[in-house]
């Protein structure tokens, strides 16, 4: 017999005795006393695995349990245990791939409830944004692209590409339910059609221009009330971001992300004269 094969049968015999003596307590009190005092080299190959026939977690040499022989596998612990060592050494270096591609494979809540407790605040300072990315790419149960965000604590947003591959929807659920989905059409994104009608403002009738008014514009008490302005101070304030149209008394925004083009170039055209 080879003399590794001599000391790892001496060993099993060892941790089988101690085992007898006071049980798997005893057996790691021996192997981490040992491997203190480097006794025997082969005591550094000694896993700590769960053999389920001893139903714990017991010293084991190439998934074998030292004390019964049976064999072993790594638990459920370790395995959580490797990944949060994992995970620390990639935030200590600006390293997420670990944490992408779990996020890929299960849900956040879930992730963090797998940490020490005592983790959980450098998680969360580290992973702090409202949104986050589930998933972006081919989703192969639904079929489709489609790009999933969890967003605060209950939210899930999904965009994906509509059937006729006119354009994509997006779809919002809460923690409960659907809470709202919407259509965004390709023809509502694309640039100006150089074939179709230019703004002119020798376009705008004046009923287009009344109702334009009607829509955005607003008297000074109202618009005042609205920002918390004074109104006996306000004018220079306003004048940051309206102009004032003398013929009906109104304040009307000067630009504005929720004018169409054509209303901004009304509301340009009603500006400038």
């Amino acid at each position: 017999m080879g003399k590794i094969k001599e000391e790892l049968q001496e060993l099993r015999e060892t941790c089988q005795r101690k085992y007898q003596e006071g049980g798997a307590a005893a057996v790691i009190e021996y192997i981490e006393e040992a491997i203190r005092h480097g006794q025997q080299m082969i005591l550094l190959e000694v896993q700590y695995e769960r053999c389920e026939a001893c139903d714990a977690d017991m010293p084991s040499i190439g998934h074998e349990c030292l004390v019964c022989g049976q064999e072993t596998k790594i638990s459920k612990q370790q395995l959580v245990d490797a990944v949060i060592e994992d995970l620390k050494r990639g935030f200590e270096k600006g390293d997420y791939t670990v944490l992408d591609e779990l996020l890929n494979k299960l849900p956040v809540k879930t992730l963090v409830q797998a940490l020490p407790e005592e983790d959980w605040q450098v998680y969360d300072e580290l992973n702090n944004s409202y949104f986050e990315i589930m998933h972006q790419d081919y989703y192969e149960p639904a079929g489709r692209e489609e790009i999933q965000i969890h967003a605060g604590e209950h939210g899930n947003v999904y965009l994906f590409q509509d059937g006729d591959k006119l354009g994509f929807i997006i779809d919002v659920y809460g923690q409960n339910d659907q809470l709202d989905t919407m259509t965004v059409w390709e023809e509502d994104l694309k640039d100006w059609d150089e074939d179709e009608e230019p703004i002119d403002p020798n376009n705008f009738s004046l009923v287009e221009q009344e109702d334009f008014l009607d829509q955005w514009g607003q008297l000074t008490d109202e618009v005042c009330a609205e920002l918390g302005y004074d109104e006996e101070t306000s004018d220079d304030l306003l004048m940051v971001d309206y102009f004032y149209y003398e013929p009906k008394k109104y304040w009307i925004p000067k630009i504005s992300s929720l004018y169409t083009p054509r209303e901004q170039s009304i509301a340009d055209y009603l500006r400038l004269g």
